[in-house]
């Protein structure tokens, strides 16, 4: 059977930027559910959401690390027995699998057997991708862990479990509810909210363009020599699309990073969708300067824009940007604009009425 992509640094690229991609993509699922279920993320249960996401994609990039990003001494003539367990790998092992027992129990409530079960399969998933080569997209093995570190990281879920399950009871404070509760998602967006929002959007547009400048040049269609001038073509393609048309289309006026934690942008003094004609405003004024700097490599210049948008942000109550004092938009939760509630929010049913008696 042949390898994917035809093997090669073909397969390699399309490795180094459809990795990362999943890995925003599941970023922008995960908080688009736990948005609609919980609404607003508040408090000890929102901190440990935003954990549960950060050490999911500690384990995606444990599980392909070190990614190499070239064929060249990659894959040697003689290949090499899996080495002896160093201090390294075992704390490594142990650093990232630990989080995962300690938010299966405090943040997920899960018993320990199901704990156990995930974290044997997280182990093995982990180790599998690892002696395969990212499942053959790699045309040779690249990192070779011996059996033992898969137990150790097991052992490490295996902690955390107990961790959360008995360290809370001596907390001097005493132990804190550590699992969501809905909470009605009105109201002003706190700047991390907004920031995540922007990072997602940033990533899904980055590896976006460059999985699809990779499958072109996979695939043949990109002659050599002729990448980057098609990767700057792909960037400003792709914001073209989903910066600034998709946006005009959708009721939030959201593109599909902000859209996933549940914001939107609406007129000045009243909770209705923005007019179109101020989100194309204030796109050309925000968004077009940054996604042009960093599409010719001078993405640095781009938070020159960033910090004379947030220069008003940080000083309103309203945390209103500059961009949207000029443009006359307002950022507030998708649920301020269409009024509705969290999945998970408990409702007020009255009681059935019993039939008086004959």
């Amino acid at each position: 059977m042949g390898q994917a992509f035809g093997g090669g640094q073909a397969a390699i690229d399309v490795a180094v930027a459809g990795l990362p991609l999943l890995m925003v993509v599941a970023s922008v699922l995960y908080l688009r559910g736990q948005h609609r279920r919980y609404g607003r993320l508040v408090g000890w249960p929102g901190k440990l959401t935003l954990a549960a996401l950060l050490g999911g994609l500690g384990l995606a990039a444990y599980a392909v690390w070190p990614l190499p990003t070239s064929i060249d001494g990659l894959c040697p003539i003689v290949p090499e027995p899996a080495s002896a367990l160093d201090t390294g790998s075992v704390l490594l092992a142990l650093g990232v699998f630990l989080p995962v027992g300690i938010l299966a129990r405090a943040r997920f409530r899960r018993g320990l057997m199901v704990t156990l079960a995930l974290g044997t399969a997280l182990a093995l998933a982990a180790s599998t991708l690892r002696a395969t080569g990212v499942l053959g997209l790699y045309p040779c093995s690249y990192a070779t862990d011996p059996p033992a570190l898969t137990g150790i990281a097991v052992a490490g879920v295996l902690l955390g479990w107990l961790l959360a399950r008995w360290v809370p009871a001596l907390w001097p404070w005493g132990p804190r509810r550590s699992w969501p509760g809905a909470v009605p998602d009105h109201g002003v967006p706190d700047p991390t909210r907004r920031v995540l929002g922007v990072l997602l959007d940033l990533g899904l547009w980055w590896y976006g363009s460059a999985l699809v400048v990779a499958l072109l040049h996979a695939y043949g269609v990109v002659e050599p020599g002729a990448e980057n001038e098609v990767r700057v073509a792909t960037l400003l393609g792709l914001a073209l699309v989903f910066a600034l048309f998709l946006p005009l289309l959708r009721r939030d006026r959201r593109t599909l990073g902000c859209a996933a934690v549940r914001l939107a942008l609406t007129e000045p003094a009243a909770a209705r969708p923005a007019a179109r004609y101020r989100v194309l405003a204030r796109t050309l004024l925000l968004h077009t300067p940054v996604v042009v700097l960093i599409a010719l490599d001078l993405g640095w210049w781009s938070l020159i824009v960033v910090a004379l948008h947030a220069c008003t942000a940080l000083v309103r109550s309203d945390g209103t940007g500059l961009a949207d004092l000029l443009c006359g938009t307002r950022v507030r939760t998708r649920a301020t604009l269409d009024g509705g509630l969290p999945g998970r929010l408990v409702r007020y049913s009255a009681p059935e009425q019993e039939p008086a008696p004959v």
